[in-house]
């Protein structure tokens, strides 16, 4: 009944303080806003378990050797491991790739992973239709058979029952379907999360080869078996296959651990950047809230003679304060469903997870939750600062205009203080991002990225039949792209650097004593038509690159990065040299060194590579790299071109060399973007809170100010004694800042390249730009109080 009547005395009030409370609630709404968008990330990405049955059984099996930490498996270890572990109910493999759908008007682009039988049972998932595959149908010489997504199923087939055992067209090969997966089922849960199909593993001359590592593994822990069990057995088994393939560990880390593991840093950070924002804004309101308790002290101070106990006050102001919080909480949730779908739109696809995000009930909950307990927050200071009350003092004040004194002063300094401080943290977390990532733009990746435009071209076998087929393609392909008006040269590999795609293959050098078992050197495999390394201007800083007289008929030939050579090479000339790759197709001879270029992204260092002629070792994909000076206008002509060697050539990923460029540092960019918006609205709630308290103070002391120019004080003096109260809080919370801020920033070290945490120029700038804003929000209020008629002013005192 009482917690009612507050209620209705609350509306009531805030009613009557309209201006007072849309500023209130403004603030809050933003700072709610912004965390409950971050936080429906961090539910979905970190929080919420995977949607498969017992989902914390699930498990990723890793392996490593001395000089990488994070290997795929190849197809013997992968069968080894399974043979020989027991604490595991099942293990599987799969690898993820993309292909065309061609069944329909228009070829699809679909993802896809070829999966072990085992894959589904392990996951505890049923189909919706059909079945999945048997343990035979692992093997080559199986029908080639298919299952598809639930969406794939509706979008393309719409939804007919008689799907199954229908021959569809992925890839280069009809596929029969012999199964569809329930609603909403993604597996594997990265990237942009899209599954449109799975197909059975097979097995080629270079998946079967021991050091090719190209397979992701599972595995789910049998009934009370704990992860560090699993774990113990999986370093066991790699330590009996020491014994024949020394080097591998095999590790055990939860599967949501793994999917998650690169992005939860920065997901932690995101959230305790946008608390501080919150916790500025409390402060903000409870600076309001303190201003405005001093207007209503009189009729505070007169309740409490009428009666009124003091824990009857505080609970009505924190009822006010409460009331205006969940009001903020409601308008800041329909802002962080707005905030949400623009994140999303804005995040790189490598972040995993990121369909699921949502302002769901959860999301709201936490919402609600945050809300009382920040209204509690930011009103109990108030509260009990407005609850002290003095009848006698509180009339003598009203006689004189003042306000609730020294004290009330004191707590607003503070607020306004650890504001200052905690947007130093911000601005130094935001500052830093900037400069590391500046630092990546500045970064040679060993190639030129200017006027290049290339895209993913799939070879059909109906049309181009076997490995003559495929040179024939790539030979006919490159001569009608060179004829394009403007084009200077032309070249493809199967992965470009920096597009986030990497083969890596172990060989041994011809003429050397062999390495112990499974302590082979190992490094990147790229395949490359003749023209490659001068499409891309890399260097070639010894002998000669791969031409066209390096077909199928000529001798093996290989160029590699000056990293290998360096490592393998040192005391000798590489050229005439040879390798013997493990890949089963042969000893090839050494023929050039190129320069090294920035394989998977730009933060790692340049890795051994090796380049083969894709003459020699033909394969089905090719992305094709097209220069000139006009190449982001060239799709067209591209596409006119590759369609006269077959008129339903697919082709996909169109962009210019500067977009891959751009789309390797989408994360950190994003990443930027969210910590620098966060730290611009610290900084602006800041300024408010710094003007606020400068107005205040002016109006608090214009009789001493009138005084003060009654006795011949001149403007600049009274202008001075503001901006110089600005000054000294700005100090104080800067200097708390950049101590604090200088241990914060520790946890952002894996998120910086090229900086420290403690870098000196970015705090430099941050005190720098803390002190602006401060002089610009403290200018107004100085100038105002020049402006003071000392009669008038003296009238009021």
């Amino acid at each position: 009944m009482e917690l009612a009547r507050d209620l209705r005395y609350a509306i009531r009030g805030l009613v009557r303080a309209r201006g007072f409370a849309a500023v209130a609630i403004l603030t809050l709404a933003v700072a709610l806003g912004a965390n409950t968008a971050i936080y429906s990330i961090v539910s979905a990405i970190l929080l919420r378990p995977l949607p498969f049955p017992q989902p914390e059984e699930l498990i990723a099996v890793r392996a490593s050797n001395p000089g990488i930490a994070d290997l795929s498996f190849s197809l013997p270890n992968y069968d080894d491991l399974r043979a020989q572990a027991k604490n595991f109910e099942q293990i599987a493999g799969f690898d993820s790739f993309s292909t065309f759908l061609y069944d329909g008007p228009e070829p699809e682009l679909l993802s896809g992973s070829s999966v072990t039988a085992n894959m589904f049972p392990l996951l505890g998932i049923k189909p919706y239709l059909g079945r999945t595959f048997t343990e035979a149908e692992d093997r080559e010489g199986q029908p080639s058979l298919i299952v598809i997504s639930y969406e794939l199923w509706q979008r393309r087939f719409g939804g007919d029952r008689r799907i199954l055992g229908r021959q569809i067209r992925v890839g280069s090969t009809p596929d029969t379907v012999i199964g569809v997966m329930p609603p909403r089922f993604t597996f594997p849960l990265r990237e942009n999360e899209r599954a449109d199909f799975w197909i059975a593993l097979k097995q080629d001359p270079v998946s079967t080869a021991r050091g090719a590592g190209w397979l992701s593994t599972i595995a789910r822990l049998r009934n009370g078996v704990s992860l560090a069990q699993g774990d113990a057995e999986l370093r066991t088994i790699s330590g009996r296959m020491a014994k024949e393939h020394p080097g591998l560990v095999f590790r055990a880390q939860p599967l949501h651990d793994r999917l998650v593991g690169e992005v939860r840093p920065a997901l932690l950070v995101l959230m305790c950047a946008v608390g501080l924002v919150l916790v500025i804004g409390c402060a903000n309101v409870a600076n309001l809230l303190l201003a405005r308790a001093a207007v209503r002290h009189r009729e505070i101070s007169i309740r409490a003679a009428l009666g009124a106990t003091r824990g009857t006050i505080i609970r009505q102001l924190l009822v006010e304060s409460v009331l205006l919080a969940l009001i903020s909480g409601a308008i800041g949730s329909l802002l962080a469903a707005w905030g949400v779908e623009m994140l999303v739109a804005l995040a790189p696809p490598e972040i995993p997870r990121l369909h699921a995000i949502t302002v769901d009930a959860n999301v709201l909950l936490f919402t609600l939750g945050l809300s009382v307990l920040t209204g509690i927050v930011f009103g109990l200071t108030p509260a009990l600062s407005a609850s002290k009350t003095n009848l006698v003092e509180a009339l003598k004040e009203g006689s004189r205009g003042s306000t609730e004194g020294r004290r009330g002063n004191r707590v607003r300094n503070m607020l306004v203080v650890a504001e200052i401080a905690l947007s130093v943290i911000l601005l130094a977390g935001a500052g830093l991002l900037l400069r590391s990532f500046l630092q990546l733009t500045g970064i040679d990746p060993g190639f030129d990225f200017r006027n290049g435009v290339t895209m993913d071209v799939p070879i059909r076998s109906a049309v181009f039949p076997g490995d003559e087929g495929v040179v024939q393609y790539y030979r006919r392909a490159l001569e009608e792209l060179r004829a394009i008006p403007g084009v200077t040269s032309v070249g493809g590999a199967n992965y470009l650097p920096l597009g986030g795609d990497e083969t890596t293959l172990s060989y041994a050098v011809v003429g050397r004593p062999a390495p112990p078992r499974g302590q082979s050197p190992s490094a990147s495999f790229v395949y490359v038509t003749p023209g490659y390394f001068d499409v891309m201007r890399m260097s070639i800083l010894r002998g000669r690159a791969i031409t066209e007289h390096d077909g199928p008929n000529a001798p093996p030939a290989i160029v590699i990065s000056e990293s290998l050579a360096r490592q393998q090479f040192a005391k000798s000339d590489p050229i005439g040299q040879q390798l013997d790759l493990d890949d089963g197709r042969g000893i090839r001879t050494i023929v050039g060194v190129v320069r090294d270029v920035r394989v998977l992204s730009l933060t790692d260092m340049p890795r051994p590579t090796y380049y083969v002629s894709a003459l020699q070792a033909p394969m089905r994909r090719m992305q094709f790299v097209v220069r000139s000076p006009n190449a982001a206008s060239l799709g067209s002509s591209v596409r006119a071109a590759l369609r006269k060697l077959d008129r339903e050539q697919p082709i996909y990923a169109l962009r210019t060399l500067e977009e891959i460029r751009a789309q390797s540092l989408e994360g950190r960019r994003f990443m930027l973007v969210l910590i620098g918006m966060l730290a611009a609205l610290a900084l602006a709630l800041a300024g408010v809170g710094i003007y606020s308290i400068m107005s205040y103070s002016v109006t608090q002391r214009t009789s001493e100010i009138g005084i003060r120019m009654s006795l011949g004080a001149e403007a600049r003096d009274i202008f001075r004694l503001i901006v110089g109260q600005a000054v000294r809080l700005v100090a104080i919370g800067v200097g708390g800042g950049v101590v604090i801020a200088l241990l914060a920033t520790r946890v952002m070290t894996s998120l910086l390249y090229g900086i420290t945490p403690t870098d000196p120029l970015t705090f430099i700038s941050i005190c720098l730009v803390i002190g602006a804003i401060a002089l610009l929000a403290s200018y107004i209020p100085a100038n105002r109080a020049t402006r003071v008629d000392p009669l008038v002013a003296m009238r009021h005192s």
